[in-house]
C-alpha cells in the first residue's frame, strides 16, 4: 500500500492562480517577466487570459491573468472561486485609486475565494519612488486584519526586484495545497 502512496505522492499536481488587481497595476507584465525573465512592454488584458503553465518542482501552476478594467471584474468570481492561489497586484503610485483597489480586495475576500486559499499580494512598481511604502500599505488595505496565508512584497517588473522572491514565497505556499 504505500508503495503506491509513493508513487502517486510523486506525480506532478497542478494548481490554478489567478492574478487580478485594477487596470494598468502590472498584472500582465509580471506574468511576462515570469514567463521571460525580463521586462516586456504588454497591452491591456481584455477578460481573462490562461497564461502560460509554470513549472516548478513537482508542481505545476496554471495562470489566469484577469484584466482588471471595471467590465471585466464580473468575470472574476468564475476563476477566483476555483483557485488554489491569487496575487493581487497593486500600483503602488497609483494613490487616487488606493480606495477603488482597496475596495475591490475585500470584495474579492468576501465573495470569492475559499479559505484554504493562499494571497500574495504585490505592491507594483517599486522602481517609482512614488507613492505608498509597504509597512504603512499593508495596515491601510487591510492585510492584518485577514484571516489567509498572505504576504505582501515591493515589486517591479521593470527592474525584477522581488518578483522571483515573491513568486517563491508563493510556490513554498502552493506545495501545501491539499
Amino acid at each position: 500500500m504505500s508503495f503506491l502512496f509513493n508513487l502517486f505522492k510523486s506525480k506532478n499536481r497542478e494548481v490554478d492562480v489567478t492574478i487580478c488587481g485594477l487596470d494598468n497595476a502590472g498584472k500582465t507584465t509580471i506574468v511576462k517577466f515570469l514567463e521571460t525573465g525580463e521586462f516586456v512592454k504588454t497591452q491591456p488584458t481584455m477578460g481573462i487570459n490562461r497564461g502560460e503553465s509554470i513549472h516548478s518542482g513537482k508542481i505545476e501552476i496554471n495562470v489566469f491573468d484577469l484584466g482588471g478594467q471595471e467590465d471585466f471584474r464580473q468575470l472574476w468570481s468564475e476563476v477566483n472561486e476555483k483557485s488554489d492561489g491569487i496575487v493581487y497586484v497593486v500600483d503602488k503610485t497609483d494613490v487616487m485609486r488606493f480606495e477603488e483597489s482597496y475596495n475591490v480586495f475585500h470584495n474579492v475576500l468576501k465573495s470569492q475565494l475559499h479559505k484554504d486559499i493562499k494571497i500574495l499580494v504585490l505592491l507594483h512598481k517599486s522602481d517609482i519612488q512614488d507613492g505608498l511604502e509597504r509597512n504603512r500599505f499593508i495596515k491601510e488595505f487591510g492585510l492584518l486584519d485577514i484571516h489567509y496565508q498572505w504576504a505582501c512584497y515591493e515589486t517591479s517588473a521593470k527592474t525584477g526586484e522581488n518578483i522571483y522572491e515573491a513568486f517563491k514565497w508563493f510556490v513554498e505556499s502552493l506545495k501545501e495545497v491539499s
